[in-house]
């Protein structure tokens, strides 16, 4: 037996089947006719970017506890110790760079069609929110370091803030910069 040919379906609709399924979409959802509903589903929040700082932070203690085990270990073994020992020193060296890059995974910048937000915390969470029409001025801070690996600080200046907002260090941070710019070009 021949095999069956799937129907053809043309690419492009003809105005009566759109007009049909308007008509059938509406009667489905009539609160969906009001023209607020329309207005207010087009001015939602959008997300432009959400980040979090880069890893490179927490890589030197990474590595230094990486070292500390090392020697611990060697230093059992020459002694003729129990393996035990290197491994309970291992983990008590490798809590704090997991502590800390926990944290840093748990910092997440987020910039919105109308705000900017820095939210922070593991188990207790702290976060800062500042209208994009409240941000006077963006600043992009880096060092040499910085700048040869791809990061830096983001600076964002506000009459509303106490100091400065601060998004630390962030891949690209010219690049956020220049998007939260784009941003308050429509709230100028």
């Amino acid at each position: 037996r021949p095999a069956r040919r799937a129907p053809v379906i043309p690419s492009t609709p003809d105005e009566e089947s759109i007009e049909e399924y308007e008509e059938e979409y509406e009667e489905d959802y009539p609160e969906r006719r009001d023209d607020d509903y329309r207005r207010d589903s087009a001015d939602q929040e959008q997300v432009i970017f959400s980040i979090t700082p880069a890893f490179y932070e927490v890589l030197p203690s990474y590595l230094a506890a990486a070292a500390l085990s090392l020697v611990v270990t060697a230093g059992v073994a020459y002694a003729r110790g129990s393996f035990g020992i290197a491994l309970i020193a291992a983990a008590v060296f490798f809590i704090r760079p997991i502590f800390r890059h926990i944290l840093l995974r748990r910092t997440v910048y987020t910039l919105t069609t109308t705000k900017l937000e820095i939210r922070t915390g593991i188990l207790s969470k702290d976060a800062k929110n500042i209208p994009l029409r409240h941000i006077d001025n963006v600043e992009v801070s880096e060092t040499l370091k910085e700048r040869l690996i791809g990061v830096g600080d983001v600076l964002i200046d506000s009459a509303a803030l106490d100091s400065k907002m601060v998004m630390n260090n962030i891949k690209n941070p010219r690049k956020h910069a220049d998007l939260i710019l784009d941003q308050l070009q429509y709230w100028n």
